[in-house]
């Protein structure tokens, strides 16, 4: 019985989060016990904080989103490896920019908690086949798992530091062109090192 209460209040605030264009501001312990039918103190006892109950469901959504990257991929069919990883790449922070505050709690709660299985995990596992199929032969499964890692955090940085890049050096991670330029930069830079280039 614990858990499936656990279980509702977590589907509960995630139908919230989604109802509220991923504002989680708008999101109040309120709403949530009013959808599920229970009182604060239950929400209280299992995530002891609003912020606990956030992160976790945040966790969850990003990592659905990361679980549907093989199915778009596939679909990318007159693409070469090369075009679907760009494609994908640059939709991926696309997705950061128009759920802005559940990319930035996702991120940061990776990077304040660290854990294996995490949705950097998740995101460099998904991309790393693509990039693998980039990357000449000979390139060992470690180096190319570097890469990934590179292109990941990278992207991720840029993300959490766009308001302060746009006041230093007026670049716009907001606007869709300079968002496209910077990731084809990225890629050339960590994926495609001119060693590396196939011919």
């Amino acid at each position: 019985m614990r858990k499936d209460i656990k279980d509702q209040i977590i589907n509960a605030t995630i139908a919230l989060i989604e109802e509220n264009g991923s504002n989680t501001d708008n999101v109040t312990i309120q709403n949530i016990c009013e959808r599920v039918g229970i009182g604060s103190g239950l929400v209280n006892y299992h995530f002891q904080t609003k912020e606990n109950l956030i992160a976790q469901c945040v966790q969850k959504i990003i990592g659905n989103v990361i679980g549907k990257f093989d199915t778009i991929y596939n679909a990318l069919k007159d693409m070469t490896p090369e075009e679907k990883l760009r494609f994908m790449a640059k939709s991926t922070c696309s997705y950061l920019v128009s759920h802005e505050n559940i990319s930035r709690i996702s991120i940061l709660s990776d990077l304040n908690n660290n854990r294996l299985k995490d949705n950097t995990f998740q995101t460099v596992t998904a991309y790393f086949p693509l990039i693998r199929k980039v990357c000449p032969d000979s390139m060992s499964n470690q180096v190319v798992k570097e890469k990934t890692y590179l292109l990941t955090l990278t992207l991720q940085t840029v993300f959490l530091r766009s308001n302060s890049l746009e006041e230093e050096i007026g670049f716009d991670f907001n606007d869709e062109q300079q968002r496209a330029n910077l990731v084809d930069k990225v890629i050339d830079s960590f994926v495609f090192k001119e060693q590396d280039r196939l011919p």
